[in-house]
């Protein structure tokens, strides 16, 4: 998984109740609890790690708390639909696309019929509370048996949700480098 971009100030608020939430906490066993003196109290940097990886990786995907936050969670399985200018978009393809995300991370991997492809680098652009842009930079590589004289090539991929609320469809585009040359519609459909 790598990091991703995010055009919010979402997370320097977060990490700001985070650590507002780490000093209590700290403060409060500090001064409330009748510990023995031998007991270790946890440092406030202790306490913030602790709280920022709970946060991380399961409670901004709660129902609840991810709708007062702008990262969308796009975790799962999905369908990618696409097309090619070097075929003048005669031909569909079709893959599966998984997205394992964080709070801060994400890892876009493609399986593809004849090529597999993983992301490099993403970001997300909100637009607006329920619109956004997911782009990522993919290296995609041929599957052995039809790798021939074209082994990889480098692209990016952007798609946008349509803002009717839940994230199940996401059109756009993409563009593969000076090797492949070609561009083309594409389209992410969740799985049930």
């Amino acid at each position: 998984m790598h990091t991703y971009s995010i055009n919010s100030d979402e997370r320097k608020t977060v990490i700001g109740i985070l650590g507002i939430l780490s000093i209590a906490i700290m403060l409060i066993v500090k001064n409330n609890l009748c510990l023995p003196s031998w007991v270790p109290i946890p440092s406030v940097f202790a306490i913030f790690g602790g709280f920022y990886w709970i946060f991380d990786q399961l409670i901004w995907k709660l129902p609840l708390i991810n709708q007062c936050l702008s990262t969308p969670n796009l975790n799962g399985t999905w369908t990618i639909l696409m097309k090619s200018s070097r075929d003048s978009y005669a031909t569909e393809y079709e893959g599966v696309l998984t997205i394992t995300q964080s709070w801060s991370k994400i890892y876009i991997f493609m399986d593809g019929e004849k090529a597999i492809g993983q992301s490099i680098m993403a970001g997300i652009e909100v637009h607006t509370s329920k619109s956004f842009t997911l782009k990522w930079e993919y290296l995609s590589q041929r599957k052995p048996e039809f790798a021939e004289n074209e082994y990889m090539h480098y692209g990016m991929t952007r798609v946008m949700n349509q803002p009717n609320g839940a994230i199940t469809v996401l059109k756009g585009d993409y563009y593969a480098d000076r090797s492949r040359h070609s561009s083309g519609p594409v389209s992410i459909i969740k799985k049930a």
